[in-house]
């Protein structure tokens, strides 16, 4: 096992992995974001090419690219081996007990569910009812590969069947949602028969569910028919497309979000990569906050029947709470996005070019809907755009659009502020939020300049003659901070301090060979580098003694407040000697603290 997680990260640069899921931006040598573990708005999130580790130095978690992925992800480490390995071209060994979870069983079982699907739809002949509906829709072979579409059999146990010659039990069949339990008598039949089968994956390309719509013209079928919840797959959590139009919208700073999956699929087709749907029409806090990872800014095209329009202000408002740009696609004739691709794609095309922001698009929706002369309706027209204000996070934007409202309704401004509807966030914040981690307690002002003294001495060694000189490892109050700077107090006296510039930070971290303090140390160069990237020598140093400094008069200070303590406990006690003793004590002190100033 370790030689494999050996391989698997001398293979990934973490920069990369990262890279996945927040924008990072070079700062120095290191990359910095707003931490995805907790709220901010100064970056303090770092990661390090060179030393292949992670940290925040707001909320103090950190590690390296097997943590990052198992706490942005929400996995066992097992899951975060998996999902790595095929990052990096690692073949596991199979016969890892750690590696035969239920959770990876299950995405192994529907791996093979999407590939035999696909099979029939693309190869067998029990397929053909599937290829003439894609072919009458104008799906090409291609896009069937791309997507690896499928088709269920009208069969009551053909999928089932294979499975289990593969080795896969029924309870798992079912717990992967493939199956149905029988209402009378004992077993299971297959869920999904003579559908066409749009796979679901992860954000890495794993099947973790399907949606199937129905070839039958039996009115009484559901048309679509989607995988229920399991250990895998929760709907909520998904956006279907995103594991292939990811790097299209980082791209782009973008992604166009449409309802349904036969949607996704045509619109791709035409061209445009950085396509995703929900899951249904319910647009939720968790799908936002997926894409966030990849861009702020959204265009959403919902179909606009009744349904479409409810999903569509639904995600708008959850958009606006979390701080998202929206704009808006209307096509023409009320069509939805597979319609009108399919009508004529030119139109498509031009719809994409003539977007409106969101509050545009509302202004127009109310002009079209109200009569803006009669006090009843700008009262309602007034109703309708004020709750959407009231969901926009910027006072800026709130303030520009109650000045466009005011123009339309020809009412005051400040009139239409005052009725502005309070707007709560907890709708912002995801129901697992209070699980996340929280900004780290402050530390006191003695603490972080200790730290800040010994990130500089790492960062920059050629500043650590001059910290040996005038600061005492004891005056490090912090006992693991304080053994890491006189470890490097010792290192450097070892080497005479003559290594200079060419301070060997890896020969130095096995030198000591403890694994917290080269923990602590990892997290102190970054520290640097965030802190100090941009400083001059002259300009570093001139920071360092000014640490030393304050660090020194910070413990006079101390040292001062408990000898007065100790002299009045004197005074009370009437001990002339001990009071003699520490007046001379406060005295040398004081006069410390005079030269220091």
């Amino acid at each position: 096992m370790p030689g494999q997680v050996d391989e698997i990260k001398a293979r990934l640069d973490i920069v990369d992995v990262i890279g996945e899921y927040v924008v990072l931006k070079q700062a120095g040598t290191n990359w910095k974001a707003p931490c995805p573990f907790h709220q901010e708005k100064t970056p303090s999130f770092m990661a390090s090419r060179d030393k292949q580790i992670w940290h925040c130095f707001g909320c103090g978690e950190g590690g390296d690219v097997f943590s990052f992925i198992q706490k942005i992800e929400n996995i066992e480490f097992s899951e975060a081996l998996r999902l790595l390995a095929k990052k990096a071209g690692v073949t596991l060994v199979s016969q890892n007990p750690q590696l035969t979870s239920q959770k990876n069983r299950l995405l192994d079982l529907l791996q093979l569910a999407t590939n035999f699907w696909h099979h029939l739809l693309t190869e067998a002949p029990q397929g053909a009812r599937g290829r003439d509906y894609l072919k009458q829709r104008g799906v090409s072979d291609a896009t069937v590969a791309e997507f690896k579409l499928g088709y269920a059999p009208d069969s009551w146990d053909v999928l089932s069947r294979f499975l289990r010659q593969r080795g896969y039990t029924e309870q798992e069949i079912f717990l992967a949602g493939l199956t149905v339990k029988k209402e009378r008598g004992v077993g299971f039949y297959d869920r999904f028969r003579d559908r066409l089968i749009f796979p679901i994956n992860d954000p890495h390309g794993h099947p973790i569910g399907c949606s199937a719509r129905t070839l039958k013209s039996d009115a009484t079928q559901a048309k679509y028919l989607n995988t229920p919840q399991t250990p895998v797959y929760n709907k909520s959590l998904v956006l279907f497309n995103l594991d292939r139009a990811k790097q299209a919208i980082r791209q782009q700073d973008l992604a166009i979000v449409v309802e349904g999956q036969m949607d996704a699929v045509a619109v791709s087709q035409a061209g445009t990569k950085n396509v995703v749907a929900v899951s249904g029409t319910a647009f939720t806090t968790e799908q936002l906050t997926l894409l966030k990872r990849y861009t702020s800014n959204i265009t959403i095209a919902f179909d606009t029947d009744v349904a479409g329009e409810n999903a569509s202000r639904r995600g708008i408002d959850l958009a606006l709470r979390n701080d998202m740009n929206v704009r808006i696609i209307s096509l023409p004739q009320g069509k939805d996005p597979d319609e009108c691709i399919r009508t004529n794609p030119d139109d498509w095309h031009a719809a994409l070019t003539k977007t409106q922001s969101v509050m545009d698009y509302y202004l127009e929706q109310v002009r079209s809907r109200f009569d803006l002369t009669s006090a009843v309706g700008k009262k309602q027209a007034a109703a309708a755009l004020l709750n959407v204000i009231s969901k926009i996070s910027s006072k800026i934007e709130q303030t520009h659009w109650l000045q466009r409202v005011s123009d339309l309704l020809q009412v005051p401004d400040q009139i239409l502020r005052e009725a502005l509807p309070s707007s709560s966030s907890s709708s912002a914040v995801s129901s697992s939020d209070s699980a996340k981690p929280q900004p780290a307690a402050a530390k006191s002002q003695y603490a972080q300049r200790s730290e800040c003294l010994v990130a500089i001495c790492l960062k920059f060694p050629v500043t650590i003659g001059a910290a040996a000189e005038r600061l005492a490892p004891e005056l490090i109050l912090d006992p693991t901070l304080s053994a890491l700077y006189r470890a490097v107090v010792t290192y450097y006296t070892e080497d005479s301090g003559s290594f200079g510039d060419r301070f060997d930070y890896q020969h130095f971290c096995q030198k000591i060979n403890d694994k917290n303090l080269t923990s602590l140390a990892d997290q102190l160069v970054l520290l640097a580098e965030k802190d100090f990237f941009d400083f001059s020598s002259e300009a570093i140093r001139k920071e360092l003694l000014d640490l030393i400094t304050l660090l020194k008069r910070d413990h006079l200070s101390a040292q001062l407040r408990t000898l007065e303590g100790q002299l009045k406990q004197a005074e009370r006690t009437h001990d002339q000697g001990k009071m003699e003793e520490l007046s001379r004590s406060v005295t040398e002190v004081i006069h410390q603290l005079n030269v220091l100033r």
